[in-house]
């Protein structure tokens, strides 16, 4: 498929290239439709391809990759159509325009077939590995040597799959340190398996043996965590080779072992806490908290694993809190469990009690979300969070369910403090500086109405039936809202409640399989959590389907909010029934069917809110201009003067006007790498007068990217593959004569390397290049830039190494 992609990158930068010359020129526009139908035979091609591969696609991926055929084969017949009437009136502009859009869909939807396939493989081999580790555990159990030997044979047969799948996986990757690293680790868990099947069986041979017992279980505890090193390169294999694109994508993130421990610990440890009071009341309060505290200290050490892998400082930082919160609130609430044990009639205790169960229920959500999260993410879903606990405090109070307001009421501050103090971290991350503005106002908007908010709800509950404290009420709540808003747009907010309600949807069906005790109270408990879930999604959705203009964005939306509406009183009737019967499989098989349409309505909510280009464009216009008003309202103060360092000047023509100074850093970091290199006719002088080629290209894509000129752009990234395909040639001579195995494989690395990274600059380009103003689509520019320039400088610098080690003719 990347030939393919390739040819209709370079047939859509040719297309937008010559209509803009046109119309810049205001000459008569040639005939498209030939070289249109180049594209539509390609694109048939891509389709009937992805139609064969179905049965190998993971079953979660299938609808999607249906859907996106399905749009580039008819965005394939929009473009020819386009193309017709161009040719029938060759001086009409809307046609051309039109063929351009159509175009450049085509351009998505095919990079998108790439993505659904790349994805689905990842899911398989990540699944490979946790049956891998699964296997670890079992054999860690077993002590007859007969049933060894036949789990050991399972267990080698998966390991030779993920040791093959991950090898071939490694190749894909852009990142010569993550190709290393996957292969290192692939050896390392093939050579760990063998130490640890033979400490298996001398365990069985001699099982009372301790030290045997505990040399096994130290090469099981290095074994899988190697195994979950694997997962984790794996991801992020996958999350750095998509960086310059967001072309409509939302994949999916595979969790490691850790992931998936931090949250089957919080499900496990929230069900607890929902069962705590029923348990004390029963007398089996002792081992109601011993289990609390096993759950709680779980998900903590499995976050921690989390959090040290992670890369990302300020998702680290968010982690860090939230693993914070929870290890402080734990004994705080074992400590709570003490005076009621000794006196259920303490209702001071109990009240106490309940403030604590229900503030550490919340930290152990948050902890979930935040270590499967990005950070963004992290901010919705705590927005979405506050924004409940709002609701369910009016609901509450309206109930008269004071009990219930007291222990909202109680937790409030702690919720408000933490969603001021994530949207803070977030700030970090925010370039955009109308974006990082209109932030920054909404946390101080929500530092404001932190005291009002909190006295207006603890007279709310003093006084249930005052009419003027609970109107109060319902306007710092409003206000407390629109500040929430601010920080995480409506459409970021449904993302984040289809996140929750996957997860709770999940935890529902464990807890009816588990069939413990207390599953109809748990199961009742879930049940309420999805309710709300969706009611909140579904008013989110509502309010970004309000913001836009555009009638058929609205048609979209509002078709998705009705089918999540038609589903959801369905989805709570089959739970009732499942809860009220376990054992009756057609209410079971209901329940399950209704699980996975509710699941793929609220997926395609979160899908069809996502803002389009043209949305985000209208979104940034309006929060430039607010921020140029308050720039003019309030000028900022003169900062002082600071001198700044002069950079090294590159050797190569600096381009006239503006550039966009972290595309142009790129180029002057190639350009100073080869300034004292050798320039001649060997293989390795003429690489580096290729590198002088690209440097001067990226300098001039600087240059085009910071005053928007779309031709330039293209003509850029064109060159800049044009001298990427000959260096590619000239290194793989010079690695082609290399005597030494690693030195060769290392230049062929990075010219790989060089080449994606060339394909996505034109791809990017062509995209990308009408959003002149899409802070995103600048910073897949620049790391495309980057990487680029990366891989030149380590072409040049792996085939110098090579050059030393030349066969002798």
């Amino acid at each position: 498929m990347d030939e393919v992609l390739e040819m209709i990158a370079d047939a859509v930068s040719s297309l937008v290239v010559a209509i803009t010359e046109s119309e810049e020129k205001n000459t008569l526009f040639g005939d498209m439709v030939p070289g249109v139908e180049l594209i539509q035979q390609a694109v048939n091609g891509m389709v009937e391809a992805s139609i064969e591969s179905e049965p190998l696609i993971d079953e979660e991926f299938v609808p999607q990759l249906k859907e996106t055929s399905s749009s580039l084969k008819n965005a394939a017949g929009q473009l020819y159509a386009h193309a017709v009437r161009a040719r029938e009136d060759p001086w009409n502009r809307v046609p051309q325009k039109d063929a351009i859009k159509a175009a450049k869909l085509i351009l998505q939807k095919v990079v998108l077939l790439v993505l659904i396939e790349e994805q689905s493989n990842i899911k398989v081999l990540v699944n490979i590995a946790k049956k891998v580790a699964e296997g670890v555990r079992r054999i860690d159990e077993i002590e007859n040597l007969n049933q060894l030997n036949i789990m050991v044979a399972d267990v080698v047969a998966l390991e030779q799959e993920l040791v093959k799948r991950s090898q071939r996986r490694s190749e894909g990757s852009h990142s010569p340190e993550f190709r290393q690293k996957l292969e290192d680790l692939s050896y390392i868990v093939n050579d760990l398996s063998e130490k640890h099947q033979q400490a298996a069986r001398q365990v069985c041979t001699n099982p009372q043996d301790q030290s045997i017992r505990s040399a096994r279980n130290t090469v099981s505890h290095k074994l899988l965590s190697a195994i979950d090193d694997m997962i984790e390169t794996i991801k992020q294999i996958f999350s750095a080779n998509t960086k310059f694109v967001d072309l409509a994508f939302k994949w999916k993130p595979v969790r490691t072992m850790a992931e998936d421990e931090v949250v089957s610990a919080s499900a496990q440890l929230i069900g607890q806490l929902h069962s705590l009071p029923k348990q004390i009341e029963m007398g089996n309060g002792p081992t109601a908290a011993r289990e609390i505290v096993n759950s709680a200290n779980l998900q903590i050490s499995n976050a921690i694993i989390v959090a040290e892998k992670c890369d990302d400082p300020v998702k680290k930082k968010m982690i860090l809190k939230s693993i914070e919160e929870l290890k402080k609130l734990t004994p705080q609430l074992i400590a709570a469990i003490k005076p009621v044990l000794e006196n259920p009639n303490d209702e001071a205790a109990k009240r106490h009690l309940d403030n604590l169960i229900y503030s550490t229920q919340k930290a152990s959500e948050n902890l979930a979300v935040a270590v499967v999260s990005t950070p963004a993410e992290i901010v919705a879903a705590s927005g979405v969070s506050l924004a409940r606990d709002l609701d369910d405090l009016e609901a509450a109070l309206n109930r008269g369910d004071v009990k219930r307001a007291e222990i909202i009421a109680n937790n409030l501050g702690a919720a408000i403090d933490r969603h001021i103090e994530m949207s803070t971290a977030y700030l970090d991350s925010i370039k955009d500086p109308a974006l990082r503005h209109q932030v920054q106002k909404a946390i101080e908007k929500l530092v404001q109405l932190k005291p009002r908010l909190l006295e207006s709800a603890q007279r709310c509950v003093r006084e249930p039936q005052n009419q003027e404290a609970r109107k109060q009420l319902q306007t710092v709540v409003k206000e407390t809202k629109q500040a929430i808003s601010q920080i995480s747009g409506s459409h970021e907010m449904v993302s984040a409640i289809n996140s929750k309600l996957h997860n709770d949807l999940d935890n529902l069906l464990k807890c009816i399989d588990e069939r413990g005790p207390d599953m109809q109270f748990k199961g009742v408990q879930h049940a309420k959590d999805i309710a709300a879930d969706i009611k909140k999604q579904l008013e989110e959705a509502e309010n970004y389907m309000n913001s836009i203009t555009d009638p058929e964005r609205k048609r979209q939306i509002q078709e998705a909010i009705d089918r999540l509406k038609h589903l959801t009183p369905q989805l709570l009737e089959a739970i009732k029934d499942v809860l009220a019967n376990p054992d009756d499989k057609a209410a079971r098989a209901r329940l399950e069917s209704l699980i996975r349409q509710v699941k793929d309505a609220s997926s395609n909510l979160a899908a069809v809110t996502q803002p389009t280009p043209e949305e985000l464009k209208a979104q940034k216009a309006a929060r430039d201009a607010a921020y140029a008003k308050s720039q003019v309202q309030v000028p900022p103060p003169k900062p002082e003067p600071k001198p700044e360092p002069k950079p090294v000047p590159p050797k190569f023509i600096v381009p006239e006007g503006p550039v966009n100074k972290a595309v142009y850093s790129a180029a002057a970091d190639v350009a100073n790498a080869l300034e004292n290199k050798t320039r001649d006719d060997t293989p390795l002088g003429q690489l580096v007068t290729l590198g002088d080629d690209i440097a001067r290209q990226m300098a001039m894509l600087s240059s085009f990217a910071a005053k928007g000129d779309v031709k330039g752009m293209i003509g850029a990234a064109r060159k800049i593959a044009d001298s990427i395909r000959q260096i590619q040639t000239t290194a793989k001579g010079i690695a082609a004569n290399c005597t030494d195995p690693r030195l060769k494989q290392a230049v062929l690395n990075y010219v790989d390397c060089g080449g994606n990274f060339s394909t996505q600059l034109k791809i990017l380009c062509a995209v990308k290049s009408d959003i002149e103003d899409d802070s995103t689509s600048e910073e897949q520019l620049v790391t495309c830039a980057k990487g680029l320039s990366s891989a030149v400088i380590n072409i040049v610098k792996s085939a110098e190494s090579a050059s030393l080690k030349l066969a002798k003719k």
